[in-house]
């Protein structure tokens, strides 16, 4: 690593001690240009459609020879995001071994040793400065001005004992959090992007571990929060009981349509899909019993509500407020596009009408069952398949790109459901695309269509079975049938704002979906 660096890309510091470096650096504009740079370069920095106006340190926190910075960087656009980053200092063979991805700058001393200031969250034992923070429930005051504290569980305490000494893995480096797996009983998830307020991720976990009871989703066992002076308190990290698995639902349900290609197109029919179907129904009964566990609140925050008619409103206004928001998008790429997709489009861009009048056939006259609070980013990413073949549910953060509080804002578990339902429709589809030839895709295409059906309403049938007598839905199933519908268009017109802009070779499977609920040919 040091050979790649140049004296002129390294900054200059005149001290050896630790503490003293980080607390200059801090202070100084050469260094928060560095991190102008290194931070759009990560894939959990979640602001790279904005410009950085500017770069300052919020926090720096010591940990041995760990410092816990949390960057707040303005934008030009306004917001002010923070990040947090574990920053370490090598020289010598320790800075040679830093992979080049994690440097956030070269440091060169003042008898002229050279080393690297870098993002520490994949060493092998980042993961120790932490966990006795957790063990012990211990604190440390920063300045007066905030505290750092670990809070754990009795059952948290009695792993971390269990896995002091073993090793860590870190969970792909580049996702929107940092994950580790200690000696394969512990994940301690670092969260990338902070904020001030109750982590969604954090209050919900220890909710279905702690009150619900709620077996299929790892256990909550304790978090990492920073408190400021001013009563403001932000999580770090949480930890959680590690779940060994085969993989999660979406590269699981890949895998098999990869494999159901090849032999269909290799035969000429599809093979069976029975022993996948009963995992889509089990999947949705897990689906149902978590959404009953979030029915069994009792305090203000996790206590259902009934749905209003300014929930009703509600809707109706957000899903409007999609589609023009996807509408003005298409507009703006349309020109991009050929062929069939481009007149799709169009027909859509002109469908602003059929758009509406459809939103409201599916919004119900009068409201009814209960909002609670629900997973909020629902899709087969967000469930592992344990060795027995189990569903475990995961990442209750909600859509990370969302403030806080709105996060935290009880609704309709159909939109979970709506989430899921589309992530089948992804996965029969973007199967089709990453796995089957050209030439061989107008046949898988219709094989693809018939799985997505019967995926589909296995799926459905395993949660609306265990959703019985529950009043987190509508007494009626037509109206809930209608509520879902209303959810899955919403989600669809999402999808295609992300599809028109960057993947319009995928664009077809959100355009498929809203077909099938909208008359788009205007016919």
């Amino acid at each position: 690593m040091l050979s790649s660096l140049k004296d002129q890309d390294s900054l200059l510091i005149d001290k050896e001690n630790l503490n003293e470096i980080f607390k200059d650096l801090v202070f100084q504009d050469s260094f928060c240009r560095k991190l102008e740079t290194f931070l759009p370069s990560k894939r959990w920095y979640s602001a790279k459609d904005d410009t950085i106006a500017a770069v300052s340190f919020q926090a720096l926190i010591p940990l041995k020879d760990v410092f816990l910075a949390v960057i707040l960087v303005a934008l030009k656009g306004g917001e002010k995001p923070t990040f947090l980053i574990p920053l370490r200092l090598a020289f010598d063979e320790k800075a040679d071994a830093v992979p080049e991805n994690a440097v956030v700058t070269g440091v060169v001393t003042a008898e002229e040793k050279k080393g690297v200031i870098y993002d520490a969250a994949g060493d092998d034992d980042f993961a120790a400065c932490l966990l006795p923070f957790l063990a012990e429930d211990m604190s440390v005051d920063i300045g007066g001005s905030m505290v750092l504290s670990g809070v754990s569980t009795a059952a948290g305490k009695t792993l971390i004992r269990e896995v002091d000494g073993l090793p860590q893995k870190m969970l792909g480096l580049e996702q929107s959090n940092t994950s580790l797996i200690i000696g394969k009983k512990i994940m301690l998830k670092m969260y990338r992007r902070t904020a001030f307020g109750s982590h969604p991720e954090v209050a919900t976990t220890s909710f279905l571990t702690e009150e619900a009871k709620f077996k299929n989703t790892p256990a909550y066992l304790g978090m990492l929060e920073l408190k400021y002076a001013d009563g403001r308190t932000m999580a770090l990290g949480i930890l959680q009981s590690f779940v060994p698995n085969v993989g999660d639902g979406w590269s699981y349900t890949m895998d098999y349509l990869k494999s159901c290609f090849a032999e269909a197109l290799a035969e000429g029919k599809m093979p069976d899909h029975a022993s996948y179907l009963s995992e889509a129904r089990l999947l949705g009964q897990r689906t149902a019993e978590m959404h009953r566990a979030f029915a069994k609140g009792t305090d203000d925050v996790f206590k259902p509500a009934p749905v209003t008619a300014d929930d009703l409103a509600a809707w109706r206004d957000q899903t409007t407020a999609q589609a023009d928001k996807t509408l003005a998008v298409a507009k703006a790429n349309v020109e991009n596009l050929t062929g069939d997709v481009k007149e799709r489009v169009e027909n859509l861009i002109n469908g602003r009408e059929r758009i509406v009048a459809r939103i409201n056939e599916l919004l119900p006259v009068v409201a009814d069952g209960n909002k609670t609070r629900f997973h909020g980013d629902y899709h087969l990413g967000q469930v592992v398949i344990d060795d027995t073949g189990d569903f475990y549910i995961l990442d209750f953060e909600g859509e990370p790109l969302r403030p806080i509080t709105e996060r935290q804002v009880k609704q309709s578990v159909l939109k979970d459901v709506a989430g899921m339902v589309r992530s089948f429709d992804y996965a029969a589809f973007g199967a089709v695309l990453m796995y089957v030839l050209p030439e061989n895709r107008e046949k898988a295409l219709k094989l693809a269509a018939e799985w997505q059906r019967q995926a589909t309403r296995a799926f459905l049938d395993g949660y609306f079975d265990h959703m019985s007598g529950c009043d987190s839905l509508p007494a009626d199933k037509e109206v809930t049938l209608k509520l879902l519908d209303l959810f899955v268009l919403e989600k669809a017109l999402y999808e295609v704002i992300y599809e028109v802009a960057n993947r319009p070779d995928w664009l077809a499977i959100p355009m498929n979906g809203l077909s099938r609920l909208i008359d788009l040919n205007g016919e």
